[in-house]
């Protein structure tokens, strides 16, 4: 139980973390978000978090952070977030996973 509630806190303060991104940036504030949380949960799961870590980090925080859903609105970042995504998360992995 604790977890899901640390993973609830920690969306809003993902949700929190887009938002203020798309007010600095707002014309690439959706691409940044995206990019920056593909590399983030590739460093987590290079780094090998697993259990009640990876949940409250990557669902929680990662999951309200990134704007997948906002991008499919945003097709002009359709080509770079597909091709850039997979290939910042791993950045992220090899990242992480030097951190072992």
């Amino acid at each position: 139980m604790t977890a899901w509630l640390a993973m609830t806190a920690l969306g809003a303060l993902g949700a929190l973390a887009r938002y203020r991104v798309s007010l600095a940036r707002p014309e690439h504030g959706t691409l940044i978000v995206n990019l920056t949380g593909a590399f983030a949960l590739g460093v987590l799961t290079g780094a090998g978090v697993k259990g009640a870590a990876l949940l409250i980090l990557g669902t929680g925080f990662l999951g309200a952070y990134t704007t997948f859903s906002t991008w499919m609105v945003e097709r002009r970042y359709v080509a770079l977030s597909v091709v850039a995504g997979p290939a910042v998360a791993g950045l992220g992995w090899l990242a992480g996973a030097a951190l072992t």
